[in-house]
């Protein structure tokens, strides 16, 4: 009798590991069917499945007609799962669920399924149902492009031993294989074929029916004699050729291994061909895409109006004001005061001990008793120094006195229980720039959204054009050696196949163990597949049986946990782009480590990188416990020494968050959208530990961000912090963010990974203030943020530019150009003038700057700690 039962999502309640409180079930069963052909019943899913009822929800069967034996699960990888009993307190129904893993914080257990994609076999009382789980936002096909990317680039990263800060590319034509390298392939290939042409052979001995007069006796054949007379045939010994011998068995085995390491090199040779090809192409796009005029996003217009009509408001620069007493710690007194006191301020004062003020006469502000007035901030109000702002009109609720000399009155404050806002020069200027941008436009809208560039972006363009011609060359002469490669081996591999399968026709069993054999010394053919065997592994780096091994079993894995695979991947881009990008070597024993965070469940591993030239020192942790025992995936500890011109190095240590999520555009909406998610892991789980970290979530989700924040294009896959999508006060200044990261779209790939560890190198490292500081250059060592170089020269930068309304502008004389001396790339320092502080920018050309863009000035980047913007 066929089992009846139901398959539905539920999700659980527990007070302990095995105390079950409460149990919900989704409303609707999975449909089942039974396929009459293959004899199995099937159902389909996907992951993290949509269920408004249910937000932790997990796979359970009920049995409706028969005794249950323990159901199990066999997983893609053959790994087989047995479920566990449980009882429903309200229902005293009986579910069957997988018991995986126990999440003390949320007091949950978890299995495998959901999060897996693939098909899962359920087993239930011998009867076989096939679970089809498909990704919600991705096809199988998809999905499983995802697992053959992860294969291909563990390859990639584990065989090319090749960087930028190494050899000459045409020395490695691309991807770490060398004329050396091909010249082994060819020898062993022309090797083996003579092998095939006179294998070594050996005649065994065996019993075969031979004809009476040519038999050679055995036991057998007197036995037949005596029990059959006059027999025509009879058991004879004999000879029979025989090719599996323990050296053909050694080159069977050293041809096999040989062929994997080809295949890979053909892989990683047409998929770099590809990449560099795909690069090229896109690179080519951004240059043809450059005009004399810019196509404006009207939606960032009005968003960018919109932040300027509320700094018209008196409340927005309340709310700044409230803020700024609250971050400095200002202690306001509970009760109010019967006392007010109304002042204008003016310019602090020589000492920088207060502000000269004006008071109110009933009609106009006026210097009290016709002196000087000033507000001492000498007590323990000091730090309104730094809140307040000249050009401020405030009123202050407070207990105060004065005092009168010869030629001032002094102020002086106690007990503050507010203060109070009534104007700034802020809300005027606000005022006049939206009545500016009103204007332009109003001008815009009437061409169409389409704004001609002015001089000086121009320049700019020019500056841009010259770096993407740079790397266009470079990418198409790697495209070019990559294709190079493919077609110089892919059809070695193809024959070395061949051999292969022509000696297992011939019997032939491959074995590791090498025979101590003369015929490895009298046979040159033997002797040269033997060598070539033993030069390309030490040439591709693969001298270890254990690793090659391990990286066969990976390449044997199929399509299971879809998150972890996802965050497995963003590790391996995390190395390729340090290493490939960014010029970063990895340290000793570092690919045994990588292929440990790989096929384990290991944590705290640590893989160790450097770049002496850039003077940047980081340990990549995966799964490494913080201070307050939460596991964010991936840890940045990065130290740098800073550049000083007296030749000493100071110490200085960073640490970065990241941490990646394998979800859809209805998982993140289901959690509260991006931004809760992204505060969830910064404030939430603390990954930030207590506002010391930058922390950014890695995604693969391209439609998440709806309404974009800057002008740049990246803007529509990711957010790096540079302003805050939700307000105009709170701002995030680069500490938080999430990025896009998603191995089916080739025209962007790691590209939002570069920008942001990018910006970790290049400017979150240290702080940025430069009000101190003589230039507004950075204390670290420059480094490209497009190619990873730090041979940066100074550039000679005008004195003066021509703003948007045409008029010449000073420079400031803090700002410093320089010039990447291998792409052309420029960096060009400033300052915030708005912010007090005099906050770094860093301009990094059109595409790569992190900073947001202005809509109406694209080449122009917001400053990410006020959201102001500077003249360049």
């Amino acid at each position: 009798m066929k089992p009846q039962f139901e398959i539905k999502y539920i999700e659980l309640k527990w007070y302990d590991k095995n105390t079950l409180v409460k149990v919900t079930e989704s409303l609707n069963a999975l449909s089942v069917e039974y396929d009459s052909v293959n004899q199995c019943f099937t159902t389909e899913t996907t992951i993290y499945p949509k269920l408004d009822e249910i937000k932790r929800g997990q796979l359970a069967i009920r049995v409706l007609n028969v005794e249950a034996r323990q159901p199990y699960i066999n997983l893609p990888n053959n790994d087989k799962k047995l479920l566990t009993q449980i009882k429903d307190p309200d229902t005293g129904i009986y579910w069957w669920i997988l018991k995986e893993k126990w999440v003390s914080e949320q007091k949950q257990w978890f299995g495998i399924a959901p999060n897996i994609v693939g098909t899962l076999k359920f087993y239930i009382t011998s009867q076989l149902c096939e679970v089809e789980i498909n990704g919600s936002d991705f096809s199988v096909e998809q999905l499983e492009q995802y697992l053959r990317v992860f294969k291909n680039d563990l390859w990639e990263l584990i065989l090319d031993d090749s960087s930028a800060v190494q050899a000459n590319a045409k020395q490695t034509n691309g991807i770490g294989v060398s004329e050396e390298v091909i010249e082994c392939i060819n020898k062993i290939v022309n090797a083996a074929q003579k092998i095939l042409e006179t294998p070594k052979v050996e005649l065994r001995e065996i019993q075969a029916i031979k004809p009476r007069k040519l038999v050679k006796p055995v036991n057998r054949t007197f036995m037949e004699m005596v029990s059959k007379s006059n027999q025509r045939f009879l058991t004879s010994r004999a000879t029979q050729p025989s090719y599996n011998v323990p050296e053909n068995r050694y080159i069977l085995f050293a041809l096999e291994r040989c062929g994997r390491v080809l295949k890979q090199i053909v892989i990683l040779a047409q998929n770099k061909s590809q990449r560099f090809l795909d690069t090229a192409n896109k690179l080519k796009g951004q240059l043809d895409s450059f005009d004399t005029s810019v196509k404006v996003n009207r939606d960032l217009v009005v968003k960018d109006l919109e932040r300027v009509r509320e700094r018209t408001k008196l409340e927005y620069w309340q709310k700044k004001l409230n803020l700024k007493i609250q971050d400095n710690d200002i202690q306001l007194t509970t009760t109010r005061c019967s006392l007010d006191l109304y002042l204008h301020l003016e310019n602090k004062t020589q000492q920088k001990d207060g502000f000269f003020v004006l008071i109110w006469n009933g009609e106009s502000w006026v210097k009290p008793d016709n002196k000087s007035g000033i507000l001492s901030l000498r007590n323990r109000y000091q730090v309104l120094l730094e809140v307040l702002e000249p050009g401020d009109t405030l009123k202050f609720n407070c207990d105060y006195n004065y005092r009168t000399s010869e030629r001032a009155v002094l102020f002086n404050l106690d007990n503050v229980h507010s203060i109070e806002l009534i104007d700034c020069q802020s809300i005027q200027k606000a005022k006049e720039a939206f009545e500016k941008e009103k204007l332009i436009g109003k001008s815009l809208a009437k061409n169409g959204w389409v704004k001609p560039l002015s001089h000086q972006e121009i320049e700019e363009q020019n500056r841009e054009k010259a770096s993407l011609l740079n790397r266009i060359n470079y990418y198409s002469q790697n495209q070019e050696l990559s294709d190079y490669i493919y077609k110089r081996i892919e059809p070695k591999y193809r024959e070395l196949r061949k051999f292969i399968q022509h000696m297992k026709r011939l019997g032939i069993m491959p074995s590791s163990n090498f025979p101590n054999s003369m015929t490895f010394v009298q046979n040159i053919n033997y002797q040269a597949v033997h060598n070539g065997y033993k030069v390309l592994r030490g040439i591709t780096k693969l001298t270890d049986d254990e690793l090659l091994l391990n990286l066969e079993l990976i390449d044997n894995m199929g399509l299971v946990n879809m998150p972890l695979l996802y965050e497995r991947w963003t590790f391996i881009q995390l190395i390729l782009v340090l290493k490939n990008s960014f010029r970063f070597v990895p340290q000793k024993d570092w690919k045994y480590k990588l292929i440990e965070a790989v096929k384990s469940n290991k944590t705290d591993i640590n893989i160790n990188l450097i770049n002496d030239e850039a003077k940047r020192y980081i340990s990549l942790w995966y799964e490494k416990s913080l201070s307050n025992n939460k596991r964010p995936d991936f840890i940045l500890d990065l130290t740098w020494f800073s550049h000083n011109i007296d030749g000493s190095n100071e110490r200085h240590f960073k640490r970065f968050v990241l941490d990646a999520k394998f979800y859809d555009k209805l998982t993140f909406d289901r959690a509260g959208g991006m931004l809760s998610k992204i505060n969830e892991l910064f404030d939430g789980k603390n990954y930030s530990e207590n506002n010391s970290n930058p922390v950014f979530l890695i995604h693969p989700c391209n439609n998440l961000i709806e309404h974009p924040i800057t002008a740049q294009s990246w803007g529509k896959h990711s957010f790096l912090g540079e302003l805050n999508n939700n307000d105009d006060v709170n701002l995030f200044s680069h500490d938080r963010g999430a990025v896009f990261l998603n191995p089916i779209d080739r025209s962007l790939y790691s590209d939002e990974l570069q920008r942001l560890l990018g910006m970790f190198l290049q400017y979150k490292l240290e702080d940025a203030k430069t009000s101190d500081l003589d230039n507004d250059s950075s204390q670290a060592v420059p480094i490209c943020i497009r190619c990873g170089s730090s041979d940066i020269k100074n550039l000679k930068k005008t004195t003066r530019y021509r703003n948007r309304h045409g008029d010449w502008v000073e420079r400031t004389p803090k700002s410093v150009w320089m010039q990447c001396c291998e792409c052309e790339q420029l960096q060009i320092y400033n300052h915030c003038a708005s912010d007090k502080s005099s906050t770094r920018l860093i301009k990094n050309g059109l595409y790569w700057s992190y900073h947001s863009a202005r809509a109406l000035e694209p080449f122009n980047m917001k400053c990410p700690s006020c959201g102001e913007w500077g003249a360049w």
